[in-house]
């Protein structure tokens, strides 16, 4: 990889990492507990492209922010800041929650997104019947209410979400993966913890399941959005997060979809050779 330059400012009022380029306008748009740290890979293998990562409401450097929260309310703020930084012919990328989002970017912006990249997101998943509202936001509060403290270390919140069997047929990106990581944790104060609003980010999850946004909006498209499915969940031997038969009515439904299953699980996903293909294209 290179080491690009990079800047961090306050855009439409969202804490913003930039990757300067001459090239391609790529908006980065991270999941659900995750800030524009998670870009940084991804970035750093496009030196030229001109690639802007917005930390969302109520995550990382724009953590403060109040209001209310869905993908809408997210989507606004994207789109404010297309129209601030004057970003045109963009390709929006994004990652779990933000592959659910960029959908509803590309509807509130439709005069500067050129086409999507949505990776193991996007596509609304089949849930069991018990997966009600209510229990989504009970596993959501439950798994990021008990990461949501200081740690020693790195090393120590990898081993809290089992990076290491994520990464057993991949033990070349526990390094990158690591680096990532304190990225994602190091606040202002250089203390180690997830920087989220935690009720936030749970109304959030309901939202993208549950609430009205997603599927007009998949509806709605007119640009193209290519579609990059893990093949594992967490680790392998896993059932992925999205299945087969959730994607099949939305591809008979919306033509400007297409979906690619990719080895890996949702967060060596990020890595692969195909991604960077597809924001280059």
């Amino acid at each position: 990889m290179t080491v690009r330059n990079v800047e961090r400012r306050t855009v439409a009022g969202l804490h913003t990492t930039i990757w300067p380029g001459t090239g391609q306008a790529v908006v980065g748009l991270p999941g659900l507990s995750s800030t524009a740290a998670v870009w940084a890979p991804v970035a750093e293998s496009l030196p030229d492209a001109n690639f802007v990562g917005p930390d969302l409401r109520g995550r990382g450097g724009s953590q403060h922010l109040a209001g209310t929260a869905g993908l809408r309310t997210h989507a606004r703020d994207v789109a404010a800041l297309l129209d601030e930084l004057d970003l045109q012919g963009v390709v929006v990328v994004g990652h779990s929650m933000g592959a659910y989002l960029a959908p509803v970017v590309a509807q509130e912006a439709p005069k500067r997104v050129a086409r999507l990249v949505l990776i193991d997101g996007g596509i609304p998943p089949a849930f069991p019947w018990v997966m009600r509202p209510a229990v989504v936001r009970m596993m959501f509060r439950r798994q990021l209410s008990s990461a949501n403290h200081d740690w020693p270390d790195v090393e120590s919140f990898a081993r809290k979400g089992k990076f290491d069997r994520m990464v057993a047929s991949q033990p070349e990106l526990r390094p990158v993966l690591l680096e990532m990581l304190r990225g994602e944790l190091t606040g202002p104060d250089d203390k180690l913890r997830p920087r989220i609003d935690v009720d936030h980010a749970v109304a959030d999850a309901a939202d993208v399941f549950f609430g009205p946004d997603l599927g007009a909006a998949l509806d709605a498209l007119t640009v193209p959005a290519a579609v990059f499915l893990a093949e594992n969940q967490k680790w392998e031997g896993q059932k992925p997060f999205i299945s087969d038969r959730a994607v099949a009515p939305w591809l008979e439904r919306q033509p400007l979809l297409s979906v690619r299953r990719l080895p890996g699980n949702h967060v060596t996903v990020l890595f692969a050779p195909e991604i960077r293909e597809a924001i280059a294209a």
